[in-house]
């Protein structure tokens, strides 16, 4: 994910989860490795959501170029 990207989905997980800090699920589930085992397959989801808006804005730039 690009950083723009990346920034929205730590956001989406901190809403979805009602966790208190990004840098928490940064840090500890992404990095660390260690996402929750209730979590992880709504994770898979929201991060291919995710990418997909990605892949539809870089599109977006390159037809209007």
């Amino acid at each position: 994910m690009n950083d723009e990207t990346r920034q929205e989905a730590l956001q989406c997980l901190l809403e979805e989860f009602d966790e208190k800090s990004t840098k928490h699920i940064q840090k500890n589930w992404i990095i660390g490795g260690r996402i929750p085992e209730e979590h992880q397959e709504k994770i898979v989801q929201i991060f291919q959501n995710f990418l997909r808006i990605q892949i539809y804005r870089i599109n977006e730039i390159k037809v209007n170029l």
